[in-house]
């Protein structure tokens, strides 16, 4: 377990994609890592470096048990990536507003008495809703999902939050982050696996466009605002690179990076309502205020991808 002097972090949403990445990078950097286990099993992310993580078994949902695990953790700073309703399957209205609103408020207020040094809200580029340009941090959001919508809520619950309590809170607002761990359903490891086993890629019919990030960057500029700590307080920043690819270009460069091809169905999968041709951060605050900008070429990320796909395709079987 890791020594008690370390810097204390509590991440809620460890065992999903981000998280799993994030946690295993505080680990590399000397934090102790406290998180919240809502079920009675750890992620499947999580199992090879659960004897490295204090582990928490609680509901986000549930403030009085919350409460008194985070009085137990006692963080240094707090990462908060629990969420619901971004994945196709997550349909249900009041578990939507469950966790992303009532947990998060849940979360502020458990550790409203902890003199935390920053607390980390994740929200997401889904809040700005569809734009024809990049998307600042400033722009009238337009939600068009219950997800995108109580994210948006629990953004602003976090910006009014530590402006009443004068509380170190600021919002990351991701983009389409991709790598290692991610879900098997979305559009990288779909395609990372139909290569690797020479199967069909099936491909929406549209040229929309999304502004893809390589986690490894996502995983730095969490980092980058843990130094900062409270210099960041009441901030809002795009996460993502300034560029956007289709599909069509993701799949072309996974070709180009793996040196293998496979057939593409372009509209055998459906399109979505919130599928739109523009879809891009506006990184100039961020880059102002983190002193961060993405490292990864669309090229480099892939091939990493692919690469950490080959060595762990089991994973996902």
């Amino acid at each position: 377990m890791a020594s008690q002097n370390k810097r204390r972090v509590f991440v809620t949403g460890a065992g999903g994609f981000v998280g799993a990445n994030l946690t295993r990078v505080l680990l590399k950097n000397n934090y102790s890592v406290h998180i919240l286990n809502h079920s009675k099993n750890l992620s499947w992310r999580l199992q090879e470096i659960s004897q490295n993580l204090h582990i928490h078994q609680g509901d986000i949902t549930d403030f009085q048990s919350l409460k008194k695990i985070i009085q137990t953790a006692k963080p240094d700073y707090i990462i908060h990536l629990a969420a619901y309703g971004a994945y196709h399957f997550q349909t249900e209205l009041d578990k939507i507003v469950d966790v992303n609103l009532k947990g998060t408020t849940n979360l502020l207020e458990a550790s409203k008495d902890i003199p935390y040094k920053l607390f980390i809200n994740t929200g997401s580029s889904s809040e700005y809703g569809i734009n024809k340009k990049p998307m600042k941090e400033n722009d009238f959001c337009k939600p068009t999902s219950y997800y995108a919508a109580t994210k948006l809520g629990a953004t602003q619950l976090c910006k009014v939050f530590a402006q009443s309590n004068d509380k170190p809170i600021v919002t990351f607002r991701l983009f389409s982050v991709y790598g290692p761990y991610e879900a098997p359903t979305r559009l990288i490891p779909v395609v990372a696996k139909a290569i690797i086993k020479n199967t069909n890629i099936n491909l929406s019919p549209g040229n929309q466009r999304r502004d893809f990030i390589y986690i490894d960057d996502v995983c730095d500029a969490y980092l980058r605002a843990l130094k900062l700590g409270d210099k960041l307080t009441g901030e809002i920043c795009n996460v993502g690179t300034g560029n956007e690819y289709t599909n069509s270009e993701i799949v072309k460069t996974f070709f180009k990076v793996a040196n293998k091809k496979t057939t593409i169905n372009k509209g055998a999968y459906p399109k979505r309502n919130w599928d739109t041709p523009h879809w891009k951060a506006d990184i100039s605050h961020v880059k102002k205020v983190l002193g961060w900008k993405p490292a990864s070429t669309i090229d480099k990320g892939l091939a990493s991808t692919y690469s950490w796909f080959e060595d762990n395709l089991a994973l996902y079987q």
